[in-house]
C-alpha cells in the first residue's frame, strides 16, 4: 500500500477527473499513463483505480484492466430513485429551524452536489451525508448534461435552495420529487451519452 500523502492526493485527482468527464466512457484507463501525468509511481494509481471500482466510480475486469464507467439507463434510474430516497428521508429527519445557506460556489455540477450535502447534513445523520456524497459523486458527470437534457437548472437551483431556508419541508420534498422525476424521464437520453446502454 502507498502513503496516504501520495495516494490521497493522486486518489482525488483522479476521482476528479472522472467527475469532469475527463475519459470517454468505457476507456482503458492505463496505470502507466496516469502515474506518469501525476508525476507519481504506478502503485498509487492502481491502488486509487482499485478504490474507485470499489465506488462504483471505475470499471474493473480481471483480464481487462479497469475501464471509465459506462452509465446504463437502469442504474442511473436506481442512483436517481436512491438519490431522492436518501435525502427525503434527510428532510424528515431535520430539525425545524435549523439550517445555513445553500452552496453559491463553484459550477453547476459542484453546486447541485453542494446542495444536497447541506440537505443532508441539516438532518445530523453522518450516514446519510456520507451516502449522499458518495452517490452524488458518480451522479456528477450526469449532471454536467442537465441543462441539455432538462433544461432550466438555475430555476430549479433557486428554488431548491429557497425551499431550504424557507421552513416549508412539503416545499422542499415536492421540489425534490420534481428534480429526480425530471431526469428519470430523461434516463435513455442520459445513458445514450454517457455511452451506456439502456
Amino acid at each position: 500500500m502507498s502513503p496516504a500523502h501520495v495516494v490521497e492526493p493522486t486518489y482525488e485527482a483522479i476521482k476528479r477527473r472522472l467527475m469532469a468527464g475527463g475519459w470517454a466512457p468505457g476507456s482503458r484507463l492505463e496505470s502507466a499513463k496516469i502515474a506518469d501525468q501525476l508525476g507519481v509511481s504506478v502503485t498509487p494509481v492502481r491502488d486509487c483505480l482499485y478504490r474507485l471500482a470499489g465506488e462504483r466510480m471505475v470499471d474493473f475486469t480481471h483480464g481487462d484492466g479497469f475501464h471509465a464507467h459506462r452509465l446504463s439507463e437502469t442504474e442511473y434510474r436506481d442512483m436517481l430513485e436512491l438519490h431522492l430516497i436518501l435525502l427525503l428521508a434527510a428532510l424528515a429527519t431535520t430539525p425545524r429551524g435549523r439550517g445555513a445557506p445553500a452552496p453559491r460556489d463553484g459550477d453547476y455540477p459542484d453546486r447541485t452536489a453542494g446542495l444536497f450535502i447541506e440537505m443532508a447534513a441539516r438532518s445530523g445523520n453522518g450516514e446519510l451525508v456520507a451516502s449522499i456524497t458518495a452517490l452524488g459523486d458518480r451522479l456528477h458527470l450526469a449532471r454536467h448534461l442537465d441543462e441539455q437534457l432538462v433544461g432550466e437548472t438555475v430555476a430549479e437551483f433557486d428554488a431548491l435552495a429557497a425551499s431550504l431556508t424557507s421552513g416549508a419541508p412539503q416545499d422542499a420534498r415536492n421540489l425534490l420529487l420534481r428534480y429526480h422525476e425530471r431526469r428519470a424521464r430523461e434516463a435513455a437520453s442520459y445513458a445514450r451519452l454517457l455511452g451506456g446502454a439502456s
